[in-house]
């Protein structure tokens, strides 16, 4: 087993994926598109990359790091934009595996905090707040087409 960053090939591979990224995270709220997955994914990819966790030269699930500046705060923050363990390597530990090591990078790299979001009703949410991670902001909306 090994985890590093992707290379520019595996990169691609991983790109390839975004569509089933976007339409498991976001739970039915982001019609997904294979557009929509792309200006997902570019902007952390500028000053980001992905690790990818290998065994046995396959691929089996990555994590995207990157770093923002926090919108309420200003200061500079470690971010986890995507988690992804392919559907035959999943309950096996690979993603609690790649977050840890994220986690343990951004801090290599000076940053005190991370931030992720996670849509309304999604498992993985459970999963975060086991390692630590804390609810800070809950985005709230009201569909006006329906009567009130």
């Amino acid at each position: 087993m090994t985890i590093r960053k992707a290379t520019y090939r595996e990169t691609q591979k991983i790109l390839n994926h975004s569509l089933d990224v976007l339409k498991e995270a976001s739970m039915g709220y982001v019609i997904p598109t294979k557009e929509k997955a792309r200006q997902m994914v570019i902007p952390f990819l500028s000053d980001g990359y992905y690790l990818v966790y290998i065994e046995n030269n396959v691929i089996k699930g990555w994590i995207a790091v990157a770093s923002t500046i926090d919108y309420y705060t200003d200061d500079p923050v470690g971010i986890i934009p995507e988690l992804y363990v392919l559907p035959p390597y999943r309950k096996q530990g690979l993603a609690e595996i790649l977050c840890k090591e994220a986690l343990k990078r951004l801090k290599e790299e000076g940053h005190t905090k991370v931030q992720l979001n996670v849509f309304s009703g999604n498992h993985i949410k459970h999963f975060y707040q086991k390692l630590g991670f804390q609810e800070i902001s809950t985005l709230m909306e009201i569909n006006l087409d329906n009567e009130i």
